[in-house]
C-alpha cells in the first residue's frame, strides 16, 4: 500500500479546476436519464447480436450524476477549492447464462465499460453515448467468454456456483437531497482550522481538507429493476505531523465523516479536537517509545473502533475468489479471504453479536442506504453470533455456503452500512481496567498498555520509520500502530508513549479478546481506505472509482489477553536543519 505524503494531500484538494457549475440533478435530470437509459435497454436486448455469437442474456446501466466542492487549508493559507460536476455511465453487460458467463476470469480483457455523459439533458446525445458504450462492452464481453471457454474447455469445475444469482424486480426512488454549501462557505472552515496550527510550534507540517460530494445514482437492468437514490458524503480530515528531537516522525489526524454539509461542519467540536491532537503530539515529542511488551492490551473509544475496522471489516466481505485454469493451482491457492472457509466457525470470542443494519440512521451512523448498486434492496444481516459466524456481506457474485445476495453491493463490491458489535458481558470502564490489572499480575508485570487512538491506513507522512505493523501470510494484519498510548500501573498512574508498533497480529485477535465494555463508540469511515485514498489523491473526481463509500460501526472497548507492542523499527530521517520558517519570525 502506498503512503499518502503531506503533498499528495494538499495536492488532491488543488488538482481540480475551478469550474462553474450546472444546476443539481433534480426531477428533469431523472426523467431524461432514465427515458435514455431504459430505450437504449431495450434496443440492446431486442437487436444487439452479432451473427453466431452470444447475445446478452443481462445488461445493467448505471449512471452517477456528482457533484463535488471542497476546499484546503494550510497554517492559515488557502489553497485552490476543487468544484466540479460530472455523469458517469458504467455498463454491465454479460453474455452466456447466469450458471457460466464471461466474468469471475481473471483474463477478461476489460472491466465493465465507462463512459462520460453529457450535462445538457439531451436524449439523443445520452442515448448515442450508452449505445457506443454498449457495444463496447458487448465485444469485450464475447472476447472474455471466448477466453474463459477456452481456459477451461479440458478441465473439470470443482465448484459449479454460478455467474449471477437470483434477485427479484426491484424498484425504489427518493427525491434529491439539499444542495452543497456555497463554496466560500467551505474555505472559510477550511482557512479557520488550518489557522488553529499557528498558535502550535511544535507542528512542522499540517494540513485541512474538507470535500464534499453530491451524488444521485441512477440504475435500470434487464430484469426489470430500477432505481434512483441519493449517495451524499462529506469529510473534513485535519492532518498534523512533527518530529521528536532525535527525528522520530509523529502524525496524527481528525477525521469527521457524514452525509451532509451539516453533520460535519461542527466549527467549534472541531477546533475543539485539532487543539487536542496538537497537544497530543507535543506531549508525545517528549515521552519515550515501548518498549518490547507481551501482555493484555486495552483498546478504548476510537483505537477499539479502528483496530475493528481494520482487522475485521475486510473478512466479513464475501468477494468470491478468482477462479483461474488449473496450472496457476499452486500461485493462487491463498487468493481470496480467509474467512470464506470459516463460515460456521467461531472468529470472535464467544461473548460478541455482530450484525450489519442499514435501516440506521442518524446518532452517529451514516452508512445506511435502501438498495444496492446492484438494485437488491438492502436488509438487517447477523454476521456473528456468539463468536460464531454465520454469513458474510455478500452480492449477487455467487460464494459457496452462503446463500444470494445481502444487498452489499457498492462500487465495485461488498461494502458495509452500519456494523454493530455488542457483548453479552458489558463492563464498566473501572472493570476494564480491573480486569486488565488481573491478567498483568498473572504474568508478574508491571504494567499493562492502553491504546486510545490508532494510525488509519493511508493517513500517515511519507517520512516516517519503516512500514508500522508487521507484514505476514495469510491471516496476519498489517495493523496501524498506537497515535496514542499509555503504560498503566497498578495504582492508576499513566506514562504516556511516544512511538510503538504490533507485531505479528493475526485474525485471530478478536478470539482473544476477554472483556468488552457496556458502552460503545460509534465510528464513521470508507470502505476498506479505498476511497479515503482516492479523496486524498483526487479530490472526489473521476466517477465510480472515486465513490466514497462511507460505514459507520459501533464498537465497544476491547480488552485482548495477549498482544505484541515495541519499539518502532527501521532508520530515522535527520531532522530538519533550519528551524520552520512560520515560526523562525512570527508574525
Amino acid at each position: 500500500m502506498k503512503r499518502l505524503s503531506p503533498s499528495m494531500f494538499a495536492a488532491c484538494f488543488a488538482s481540480l479546476a475551478a469550474l462553474t457549475l450546472p444546476s443539481a440533478a433534480g426531477e428533469a435530470d431523472d426523467e431524461v436519464l432514465l427515458q435514455a437509459m431504459r430505450a437504449e435497454l431495450e434496443r440492446t436486448m431486442e437487436e444487439l447480436v452479432m451473427e453466431d455469437l452470444d447475445r446478452p442474456y443481462f445488461v445493467a446501466y448505471t449512471v452517477h450524476d456528482v457533484e463535488l466542492s471542497g476546499g484546503a487549508g494550510v497554517f492559515g493559507a488557502l489553497l485552490p477549492s476543487p468544484q466540479s460536476r460530472t455523469r458517469r455511465l458504467t455498463v454491465d453487460l454479460r453474455v452466456g447464462d447466469a450458471a457460466y458467463d464471461n466474468t469471475n476470469f481473471p483474463f477478461s480483457p476489460a472491466p465493465p465499460s465507462e463512459a462520460t455523459l453529457p450535462l445538457e439533458n439531451d436524449v439523443g446525445e445520452i442515448r448515442r453515448r450508452i449505445w457506443l458504450a454498449t457495444d463496447h462492452a458487448y465485444k469485450h464481453a464475447l472476447e472474455g467468454l471466448a477466453n474463459k471457454r477456452a481456459a477451461f474447455q479440458n478441465q473439470t469445475r470443482s465448484q459449479a456456483l454460478g455467474d449471477l444469482g437470483p434477485a427479484e424486480p426491484f424498484t425504489f426512488a427518493e427525491d434529491p437531497g439539499p444542495p452543497l454549501p456555497p463554496v466560500e462557505q467551505i474555505e472559510s472552515l477550511a482557512l479557520d482550522l488550518s489557522r488553529l496550527f499557528t498558535a502550535m510550534p511544535e507542528i512542522m507540517n499540517s494540513r485541512v481538507g474538507i470535500a464534499l460530494r453530491r451524488q444521485r445514482t441512477y440504475f435500470v437492468n434487464s430484469e426489470g429493476s430500477s432505481f434512483v437514490r441519493d449517495d451524499p458524503a462529506a469529510v473534513v480530515l485535519a492532518f498534523a505531523e512533527t518530529r521528536a528531537a532525535d527525528g522520530t516522525v509523529l502524525h496524527d489526524f481528525v477525521l469527521e465523516g457524514g452525509t451532509t454539509w451539516e453533520e460535519i461542519a461542527d466549527r467549534e467540536s472541531l477546533t475543539r479536537r485539532i487543539n487536542a491532537m496538537g497537544k497530543r503530539l507535543a506531549a508525545r515529542r517528549v515521552a519515550t517509545d515501548a518498549e518490547r511488551y507481551i501482555g493484555p492490551v486495552l483498546f478504548e473509544g476510537q483505537a477499539a473502533a479502528e483496530l475493528f475496522a481494520q482487522v475485521m471489516v475486510p473478512r466479513l466481505l464475501g468477494t468470491r475468489r478468482p477462479e483461474y485454469p488449473a496450472s496457476y493451482a499452486n500461485n493462487t491457492r491463498n487468493l481470496g479471504n480467509p474467512f470464506l472457509d470459516k463460515i460456521g466457525a467461531r472468529v470472535m470470542a464467544r461473548t460478541l453479536n455482530l450484525r450489519d443494519d442499514p435501516t440506521l440512521r442518524g446518532n452517529g451512523f451514516a452508512g445506511g442506504f435502501p438498495v444496492d448498486d446492484e438494485g437488491v434492496p438492502t436488509r438487517v444481516t447477523t454476521l456473528v453470533e456468539n463468536g460464531i459466524l454465520k454469513t458474510l456481506l455478500t452480492t449477487r457474485n455467487p460464494i459457496e455456503g452462503v446463500d444470494g445476495s445481502t444487498g452489499s453491493y457498492r462500487g465495485f463490491g461488498p461494502v458495509p452500512s452500519n456494523l454493530i458489535l455488542t457483548s453479552r458481558n458489558g463492563m464498566s470502564r473501572e472493570e476494564m481496567l480491573a480486569e486488565m490489572m488481573l491478567l498483568v499480575e498473572e504474568r508478574d508485570g508491571e504494567y499493562g498498555i492502553v491504546v486510545r487512538r490508532l494510525g488509519k491506513p493511508g493517513i500517515q507522512p511519507s517520512s516516517t520509520r519503516a512500514s508500522v505493523g508487521y507484514r505476514g501470510g495469510s491471516g496476519q494484519i498489517n495493523l496501524q500502530g498506537p497515535a496514542l498510548a499509555f503504560k498503566v500501573y497498578p495504582d492508576g498512574r499513566e506514562e504516556l508513549l511516544r512511538g510503538a508498533e504490533f507485531a505479528a497480529v493475526t485474525d485471530t485477535i478478536f478470539k482473544e479478546i476477554v472483556a468488552a465494555s457496556a458502552a460503545s463508540t460509534v465510528y464513521s469511515t470508507y470502505d476498506r481506505y479505498r476511497a479515503t485514498r482516492s479523496l486524498m489523491r483526487r479530490g472526489f473526481s473521476g466517477g465510480p472509482a472515486a465513490t466514497m463509500h462511507l460505514f459507520s460501526v459501533s464498537v465497544p472497548d476491547l480488552l485482548v489477553e495477549e498482544l505484541t507492542i515495541r519499539e518502532p523499527s527501521g532508520n530515522l530521517p535527520h531532522p530538519p536543519i533550519a528551524a520552520h520558517p512560520f515560526f523562525e519570525n512570527p508574525q
